[in-house]
């Protein structure tokens, strides 16, 4: 029990030191411009032909193609009514904390005091710093795998993306619970 514990308020340190990090401007600007890099990836990764067309080809204004995107964006991350569209959310939102987060704790250590200060082992350290990694990545990356498999389905590449999405969140809770115990604000 005292293990849970001591589990419970680490945890709570890292969340108000995660806290006291983003209410830094320049820390918040960055967690802002992550989670629409990462979103916009996600989003855009397995539609570059739709986006060439748009931008390149399609015989509307400039307003036009801006509305497109803009209104894509707004449908996201306001009417997610799927947990597909929810997943994108928590894991863009996520991994902008998380990258935020980590540059403030490398400007404040070297990356050598961070494994040493952290309790996880050295690579699953770095894997969880990394986690963030990209759904469509990893789905495009297994889906050769599964088609030589014989599972080609549209449906089971969509769970299996859904599913990667929402483990990728979980390492990326994992790496903030250890980032929040090493990023403790100084006083300026």
């Amino acid at each position: 029990m005292k293990k849970f514990h001591l589990t419970l308020f680490k945890a709570k340190v890292a969340a108000l030191n995660i806290g006291r990090v983003l209410l830094r401007p320049t820390y918040f600007a960055l967690f802002i411009i992550a989670t629409f890099v990462v979103s916009s990836f996600i989003l855009w990764s397995l539609n570059l032909e739709l986006v060439s067309y748009i931008v390149f080809e399609a015989p509307i204004a400039l307003a036009d193609k801006m509305r497109f995107f803009s209104e894509t964006y707004r449908d996201i991350f306001v009417t997610y009514d799927n947990a597909q569209a929810l997943g994108i959310v928590v894991f863009s939102l996520l991994f902008g904390i998380n990258s935020a987060v980590f540059v403030y704790v490398l400007r404040l250590r070297s990356f050598k005091d961070m494994k040493k200060q952290s309790s996880a082992s050295g690579a699953g350290f770095i894997a969880a710093v990394i986690s963030g990694g990209c759904v469509a990545c990893g789905t495009s990356l297994l889906a050769p795998l599964a088609a030589t498999l014989g599972a080609t389905s549209g449906a089971f590449l969509r769970d299996l993306s859904l599913w990667l999405n929402w483990i990728g969140s979980g390492l990326i809770i994992f790496s903030l619970y250890h980032l929040g115990q090493l990023a403790v604000p100084s006083k300026s």
